[in-house]
């Protein structure tokens, strides 16, 4: 496994400010906060772009009778400012779009599904504080409910692949509709996804791992010699690409996608047989008002079995489309429902989103090397940072995958100039 990061806690998280919290959520001024445990919630590599913290807390009220109750909570929070990852990421304004989404949209998007789509159950984490003045996030613990996060390493079989597609459908169902009754509520702020036409600070992480990419090449002769000089033209190109692939056109289904989806960003549960019963949404940086294609090549591109990848995306997509049309009938959605058809081209415009999904972002994520991971090092020219990225692209798993997804990727037409 990568080395552990020191986990830095915030200064601010305290028993006072825990307590006070607390109070509010369980609405009583009487609970005092007897003890506070402090504990990093993910291991490295497995988040690039915030701090995630578990507190169990022993607390006290006047109706417990001095009985100690106990629980825990996961507490979210920004990189500190002197982090370099800090700059790439607060243009993007993913730290208040997150705040916003736990604070306004999700609870309004877990409503609809409960009541109006008719599914009870659990879709996201329920929301105890949101807190923009220590820009943290204080939700549920959903390993209390036996929710756990799948392995990015072993990635997704086809019956957690249906479970994510249909709770997804509920998930873009629900934010179609949401807009249509409340024009205006992502207006802002919901237009900057990795790709996008206001800022490009993503810019050196997707060139960076790209000549990393490239580098990596030279070691194998057969890739070397077909997709060398493809990725190298890449590398000028990349961004291009992605905005063109993130750009709406008129007639195209638009909904609040994900934007970031993938293993880590979901959680199972499981019955006793040990078959997933549901799947739960998390992390909402980057949340965007756009195609559902982007969450669907991204989701298909890191987190479910190659063979899944390279074989069965039609009929993933039909399996998804007739779920999402489904949804948006019980909630009454009075807006253009394209055909399986249309949809199907719609995922086709978005395909480059598959690209860099495939081949910049998930070699990243299944780093399990020695190195420390992170956005930092993504974007440093020290020879650690070199080290870094030489490695990614190094692992076996990764240059076994290359074999596939180069291929692929060309026989689409994906790595040629566009």
């Amino acid at each position: 496994m990568p080395e552990e990061k020191s986990h830095s806690v915030p200064v601010w998280l305290t028993k006072d400010f825990i307590q006070e919290k607390l109070r509010v959520y369980f609405k009583d001024d009487s609970l005092k906060l007897e003890k506070l445990g402090i504990n990093p919630a993910i291991g490295n590599g497995e988040n690039y772009a915030s701090v995630m913290t578990r507190i169990n807390v022993e607390y006290t009220t006047k109706d417990s009778k001095s009985k100690k109750l106990t629980t825990n909570f996961l507490v979210k929070t920004t990189f500190a400012e002197k982090d370099p990852a800090a700059h790439v990421l607060i243009n993007y304004g993913v730290y208040t779009r997150e705040m916003d989404m736990y604070q306004r949209i999700i609870p309004k998007l877990a409503e609809l599904v409960k009541t109006e789509i008719r599914d009870p159950r659990k879709l996201f984490a329920g929301t105890v504080n949101v807190d923009r003045k220590t820009n943290s996030i204080i939700f549920e613990d959903l390993s209390l409910e036996h929710y756990m996060v799948a392995s990015r390493l072993k990635k997704l079989d086809l019956e957690h692949t249906h479970l994510v597609l249909e709770k997804l459908a509920s998930f873009h169902a629900a934010g179609a509709v949401l807009v249509e009754r409340e024009p205006g509520i992502v207006k802002e702020n919901y237009d900057r996804g990795f790709y996008n036409r206001h800022i490009r600070g993503y810019e050196p992480i997707m060139t960076n791992l790209l000549r990393a990419l490239s580098r990596s090449l030279n070691l194998d002769e057969e890739l070397r010699q077909r997709y060398k000089a493809k990725i190298d033209r890449l590398v000028d190109r990349v961004m291009v690409y992605g905005e063109r692939s993130t750009t709406n056109n008129p007639g195209d289904f638009l909904t609040l996608a994900h934007g970031d989806l993938w293993t880590t960003n979901v959680m199972f549960q499981y019955d006793g047989q040990g078959h997933p019963i549901n799947v739960t949404f998390i992390d909402f940086q980057f949340c965007v008002w756009n195609s559902p294609a982007i969450d669907l090549h991204y989701f298909f591109s890191t987190s479910i079995h190659d063979n899944l990848y390279l074989e069965n995306q039609l009929e993933l997509i039909q399996f998804y489309y007739y779920k999402l049309v489904n949804a948006l009938k019980k909630l009454k959605y009075s807006g253009h429902v394209p055909s399986l058809f249309d949809f199907q081209l719609q995922f086709r415009m978005r395909a480059f989103y598959a690209v860099f999904a495939s081949l910049i972002f998930e070699p990243l994520m299944l780093y399990n090397g020695k190195e420390e991971a992170s956005l930092e090092q993504i974007i440093s020219e020290k020879a650690s940072g070199q080290r870094f990225k030489d490695d990614i692209y190094q692992q076996e798993c990764v240059r076994k995958k290359l074999h596939l997804t180069l291929p692929f990727l060309e026989q689409w037409g994906l790595l040629d100039e566009m």
